[in-house]
């Protein structure tokens, strides 16, 4: 069950594939024209769980976050620790590949600035082509493919902040609240499925996360 990918996602400013271009909106950077901006990204717990009912928790996520200048587009890479499988009484430890265990990596994905909403008035961010192994002390490895959209709570748009808080939230086991940009057209999901066979299952995270721009890179959503 992925990480990272979202959760905090939620909020690391964003990029936007054509499916969703009529729905995205762009960012500024205090800092000048043409420049990218970086933000650090810290949250708390991470649940990340499939429509069988499988859930992974994490006790914290950090992260850097990007965004280009004057555009819809920017990068988020993310690490879970303390991350352990809730299926069992023995709550193994989960990893990424390499990793030690507890940890959980998302490498560097794209995130767009998109509307989750058909009335353009809630921003959120899509985060895309999310590829991860998860594995489990005693269990099979899941691998997590797909794409994942959050939303900022208490959207400020138009005004130049140092950090911004966003959250990833569940309707159900597996199912994430926002699936569509303006809540039309290509539904955006993760899968995940055990590497040795089995059913693909839908799968979802939730998380709260802050991104606070460094060395003053102030960011404003022209949404």
């Amino acid at each position: 069950m992925a990480l990272a990918a979202g959760v905090l996602t939620a909020l690391a400013f964003g990029a936007l594939p054509v499916v969703a271009s009529a729905g995205e909106f762009t960012a500024d950077c205090e800092t000048g024209a043409g420049k990218v901006c970086e933000g650090i990204v810290s949250g708390g717990a991470v649940v990340f769980s499939n429509t069988a009912g499988e859930t992974i928790g994490c006790s914290s996520v950090t992260g850097i976050g990007t965004v280009t200048d004057g555009s819809s587009t920017g990068t988020v890479s993310l690490e879970a620790s303390g991350c352990k499988e809730t299926i069992t009484g023995f709550k193994f430890s989960c990893n990424s590949p390499g990793q030690a265990a507890g940890k959980m990596s998302t490498g560097t994905l794209v995130a767009h600035g998109v509307y989750v909403d058909p009335n353009k008035t809630l921003p959120g961010i899509l985060v895309t082509n999310v590829n991860m192994t998860i594995e489990c002390a005693g269990f099979a490895k899941k691998t997590v493919t797909g794409n994942l959209i959050g939303a900022d709570p208490t959207p400020e748009c138009g005004v130049f902040k140092a950090s911004e808080t966003g959250s990833l939230q569940t309707t159900t086991h597996g199912q994430q609240q926002y699936k569509q940009v303006t809540t039309t057209g290509t539904v955006f999901d993760l899968i995940s499925n055990n590497d040795s066979g089995g059913t693909y299952l839908t799968t979802a995270v939730t998380g709260t996360a802050t991104v606070t721009a460094k060395a003053g890179d102030k960011v404003k959503a022209t949404c």
